[in-house]
């Protein structure tokens, strides 16, 4: 073989393995691209009121294709509109969110992100109810914070009728995040919000008299601010018996013993 036919060889061999290499480097990146840049969807998506939200959202630095998944026949539908400069056609849509979408990184122990697991409130809605991540935290599309209309979907119009209560959102008492048992709220998460409020926060010391759940004698969720007061009488019963309530007959318990510290005013 010539010295000019090997060199010939030599530079065809050569161009034949950078053309590999580049095609190789290409379809990483485009598979790439594909799968992990969110500028594909904003192709279509820019304009539209889902990706405002998103890019103004907590899940920002999340590239979309990490919640909505594609299978190959959509990703190859998706790069021939994108190429095109058409949306991209074909059955079934794409980039629907997957069972457990949600669970690569609330369930992971990543501390970059809330995790969920063990928590009440998804204890009983998801591992019990079985309830879908987005029929909660999709009502504001990519807004994700779980707004109270999600809450009164299922469990319905639940006013209160407290003075000062009727604006806070249901987790405000209703802790889904906590470790306890079920989701009514506890003494602890009255108390959390009460002494952060600075509500007479004296009077719920571990020293105060009464230690007992605070819905024993509250229920912000009655119907009328008068029923949302168990009345005293419900406990005790016999009290009016006592010789020292004859003379405060008609009155009111609490005009004599003040609330959370029942220690009777004397006169």
């Amino acid at each position: 073989m010539g010295e000019r036919r090997r060199r010939i060889l030599y530079a065809a061999a050569s161009v034949a393995v950078v053309l590999a290499a580049a095609a190789v480097a290409g379809a990483v990146r485009m598979k790439r691209f594909m799968e992990e840049d969110p500028r594909l969807c904003a192709y279509c998506h820019r304009a539209s009121p889902e990706f405002a939200l998103w890019n103004r959202g907590s899940h920002r630095m999340v590239a979309c294709q990490r919640c909505h998944h594609n299978t190959q026949e959509q990703q190859v539908a998706m790069l021939r509109g994108f190429l095109a400069g058409t949306r991209p056609g074909g059955k079934g849509g794409h980039g629907e969110v997957e069972v457990g979408a949600c669970a690569a990184c609330h369930l992971s122990h990543d501390p970059r992100w809330p995790q969920v697991g063990g928590s009440r409130g998804h204890r009983i809605h998801v591992d019990q109810q079985r309830i879908a991540c987005v029929r909660c935290h999709a009502a504001s599309v990519h807004g994700f914070e779980p707004v109270q209309a999600s809450c009164r979907a299922c469990h319905g119009q639940h006013a209160v009728s407290v003075s000062g209560m009727q604006q806070l959102h249901c987790f405000a008492c209703h802790d889904f995040l906590s470790q306890d048992p079920g989701l009514k709220p506890t003494r602890r998460d009255c108390l959390r919000c009460h002494s952060a409020e600075g509500v007479l926060p004296s009077r719920f010391s571990d020293q105060a008299p009464m230690q007992f759940a605070c819905g024993a004698c509250h229920k912000p969720h009655a119907k009328t601010k008068e029923e949302a007061l168990v009345a005293c009488t419900s406990c005790h019963k016999d009290v009016a018996k006592a010789p020292v309530h004859a003379r405060a007959r008609g009155r009111r318990c609490v005009e004599c013993h003040e609330p959370h510290l029942w220690k009777a005013k004397r006169g």
